[in-house]
């Protein structure tokens, strides 16, 4: 049961419109389900490789953090 509510979360974080996908809290809250994820046993969501969209979105969260920096 809270594998399904946390891909159906992760789902709705993926269709947030505009900039709320590259808001840190966003993008924390991804973070944070995709390692509830791992440790629930899930290797892969919608296809991908959980440590594939973990990669991706800490990549994305030092974008952002640079990027605000400057």
């Amino acid at each position: 049961m809270e594998t399904e509510k946390l891909i159906a979360r992760w789902q709705v974080l993926l269709n947030e419109p505009g900039d709320a996908i590259a808001s840190p809290v966003v993008l924390q809250e991804r973070v944070d389900i995709l390692h509830r994820l791992n440790q629930l046993g899930v290797r892969e969501i919608e296809g991908v490789s959980i440590f594939t969209s973990m990669e991706a979105t800490s990549a994305l969260m030092r974008e952002i953090t640079r990027a605000s920096a400057a």
